[in-house]
């Protein structure tokens, strides 16, 4: 372990550190938490930027994240293989203004025909500079 490294595991998320109590230039990462009470959590998707903290939020089904503070405040999107009901749900929360469903759906296939492939987007990057991504490093140009 690394002295100036800490990590702390919370199995209850009322165990949450509040962000305003979080150390600064934290990495947050939420594994598996879509259904415990999300207050907690969404404080620190909105707030945890504040102390230049990070946030990661992993979940298996993309439609069980929270919309509002969770989903709205992404700026960067890992989406493996998905169901149609889920990815119609990333198409309209971040993509919809790029391309149509159906051009995304087959984007999404081709990046998910590699073993443990995925599809990248980088909402805070231009459309033909890294905003879609085969990968984290192979840009797809629209």
């Amino acid at each position: 372990p690394i002295k100036e490294i800490g990590y702390f595991e919370y199995t209850d998320s009322a165990d949450i550190v509040p962000p305003n109590l979080a150390r600064s230039n934290s990495v947050m990462i939420f594994d598996d938490v879509a259904c415990h009470k999300q207050n907690e959590i969404r404080e620190h998707f909105c707030f945890g930027r504040h102390k230049n903290n990070d946030c990661f939020y992993l979940c298996q089904t993309y439609s069980a994240i929270p919309k509002q503070l969770i989903r709205d405040n992404a700026n960067l999107i890992v989406l493996f293989q998905q169901d149609q009901t889920n990815l119609k749900h990333v198409h309209e929360d971040h993509v919809n203004v790029d391309m149509p469903f159906d051009r995304f759906k087959e984007m999404c296939v081709r990046c998910w025909n590699d073993k443990y492939g995925f599809l990248v987007i980088d909402k805070e990057s231009d459309m033909n500079s890294g905003r879609y991504r085969k990968g984290f490093d192979c840009y797809i140009l629209i």
